[in-house]
């Protein structure tokens, strides 16, 4: 998909010419997952590919919005406010956009919107936050106005929570509005600071391998591990009033109340505990090239994600399995929420082209689903581009 691309689909469908197009990346995750919700670090890239929004002025009183993924139309009034209506349609982003933009002052203008590109829905790239901020940044354009970069992300983010019913954390959002070309973004979720991490990659490519296994974080299983973290929390708070999240554990010997945490949720604070270290060491460790050491907090991790926080599924760990096992592969990891998705793995260049020969035989003898391969760099942030 390209920007001139973008505006020609947007006059055929609607018969005139955008006065803009906002191109909102994707995002593959290096590091980090289910850690935002919890006050944690991430790490992830924003990636080359991305939702195109064009956009221009249109009726008065709504905002006309056409998906080209699903080939379907929405019109919707400029005073919509709630998203019950329109349940179970991704739909629900944009009126959540709509809704909060208004409730922050913000005089938005009717609209014609089209919206398409190449990150594919479910696949753990985060469609859903660059519909949200690709949605916002064309209304802001059409509209004349401004609003800065890290309210724009917590703005898109209760977008998601109070209107998609996903209980997402800021993770996608930040890196969608603040990420940098050639630079990974290293967050910390308490305070909401970004910092830049130069991705030293050397002669090794970003591979994401994606599963076909599509999965909802809105789906109860991503609700449940919020809920067991907010319970573990309140376990350890009893007689740990100083330990607000669970980075406050790091500075104890020891998960306390491992009997009163019981099995499960002693796992659950493992992970979290756990993967907020690696995520530090992670950011070092690329930022100066130890590619080697990068990729083994790549397959730790996701043995965390898998044995401790139980998020993973067959397909994703057999595809880890065979990147463990393959000459050339740094390391590989499920990113995202889980429960299908896609693997993002650290390939020397030279062995990319054998490590997907290899596990396309070893893959197809177990699932009949073939999978997606591609490569990804990282850009910039969401942003109108000429076209």
């Amino acid at each position: 998909m390209t920007p001139e691309l973008a505006a020609a689909r947007f006059s055929a469908h609607f018969g005139c010419q955008p006065e803009c197009v906002v191109r909102a990346p994707g995002r593959v995750n290096l590091i980090g997952d289910h850690t935002d919700y919890t006050g944690g670090w991430v790490l992830p890239v924003a990636i080359d590919r991305a939702l195109y929004v064009a956009a221009a002025a249109g009726d008065p009183a709504e905002v006309q919005v056409y998906s080209e993924l699903l080939d379907e139309q929405v019109a919707l009034p400029l005073s919509v406010s709630k998203a019950e209506e329109h349940a179970g349609s991704w739909s629900r982003y944009v009126i959540g956009v709509i809704a909060l933009l208004r409730e922050q002052g913000c005089e938005l203008r009717g609209a014609k919107l089209w919206i398409g590109g190449d990150v594919a829905p479910g696949a753990g790239l985060s469609s859903s936050a660059a519909l949200e901020v690709g949605t916002a940044l064309a209304l802001l354009e059409v509209a004349g106005l401004h609003v800065p970069r890290p309210q724009l992300a917590q703005l898109c983010r209760r977008a998601e929570n109070e209107y998609a019913g996903s209980p997402c954390g800021i993770m996608d959002q930040l890196c969608c509005t603040c990420a940098q070309a050639d630079h990974a973004l290293l967050i910390d979720c308490t305070s909401l600071a970004t910092t830049p991490v130069p991705l030293h990659l050397g002669d090794a490519q970003l591979v994401v391998l994606d599963t076909g296994v599509r999965h909802s974080i809105a789906g109860t299983e991503y609700a449940t591990r919020r809920q067991e973290c907010a319970r573990a929390l309140e376990i350890i708070g009893r007689t740990h009033p100083q330990v607000r999240c669970f980075r406050d554990l790091e500075t104890l010997r020891a998960v306390p109340h491992g009997e009163q945490l019981g099995a499960i949720l002693s796992k659950r604070v493992a992970h979290v505990v756990s993967e907020n270290g690696r995520v530090r060491q992670a950011a070092e460790a690329l930022g100066q090239g130890r590619l080697a050491e990068f990729g083994r907090l790549m397959f730790e991790s996701h043995a965390s994600l898998r044995d401790d926080y139980q998020v993973s599924c067959a397909e994703l760990d057999d595809m880890v399995g065979v990147a463990g096992k393959t000459d050339g592969v740094y390391g590989a990891r499920m990113t995202g929420g889980g429960f299908g998705g896609s693997v993002v793995a650290l390939v020397a260049s030279s062995a990319v082209e054998p490590f997907l020969d290899s596990l396309r035989r070893q893959y197809s003898e177990v699932h009949s689903q073939p999978f997606t391969a591609f490569t990804v760099h990282a850009c910039g942030a969401a942003t109108r581009i000429p076209f």
